[in-house]
């Protein structure tokens, strides 16, 4: 029997590969139903959501069975088969990642859109409102309207010259004297 034998029957490699391998099929198939949902569907903010947890639990997993496999290959356990798997493992992650940040864009997208609508709403109630008041007569004045005021500007020495001659009393102030020195 050779080292690798040992090895083999020792850390029960036979038994482990198709649990990965099951683990692996099932989180692929997981993956296939995410992508195929999110090009046939609609979604709304929770929708997309749902789907970046799932996403991220399924990085979550891949990781913690690529680490599991790892081990197992510094070990001196792996196989040349386990090597596939890992790379296989490896590249479902870096695929998650990418649909991670797709995800992510998409949502901050999303959002902006949706508070660009709620300006829009916004400004567009304003101007009902505006348009309400004036046909219910309390503001006549449309938006953009000038309205003009015939009020008269004096300078000082007119206004002065005016209230000298309406000959109004003047009341005498006592004025503190202040120690300047």
């Amino acid at each position: 029997m050779s080292v690798f034998d040992n090895l083999k029957k020792e850390f029960n490699i036979d038994e482990a590969e198709p649990i990965v391998n099951s683990v692996i099929d099932k989180a692929n198939e997981k993956i296939e139903e995410v992508r195929e949902g999110i090009a046939t569907q609609k979604y709304t903010l929770e929708d997309k959501e749902y789907i970046k947890a799932e996403l991220q639990d399924l990085i979550a997993s891949d990781r913690e069975v690529m680490e599991s496999m790892k081990e197992m290959i510094l070990n001196g356990a792996g196989t040349p088969n386990m090597y596939a798997v890992y790379a296989t493992l490896s590249k479902s992650v870096r695929e998650n990642v990418a649909q991670l940040k797709e995800l992510s864009k998409d949502l901050t997208d999303y959002q902006v859109i949706e508070s660009a609508e709620e300006f829009k709403e916004k400004a567009l109630a304003s101007k009902e409102r505006l348009a309400e008041k004036r046909l219910a007569g309390k503001n006549p004045a449309a938006p953009g309207q000038i309205t003009q005021n015939n009020t008269y500007i004096f300078d000082s020495k007119e206004q002065f010259k005016i209230m000298k001659d309406l000959n109004l009393e003047t009341a005498k102030i006592e004025h503190p004297d202040f120690d300047l020195s």
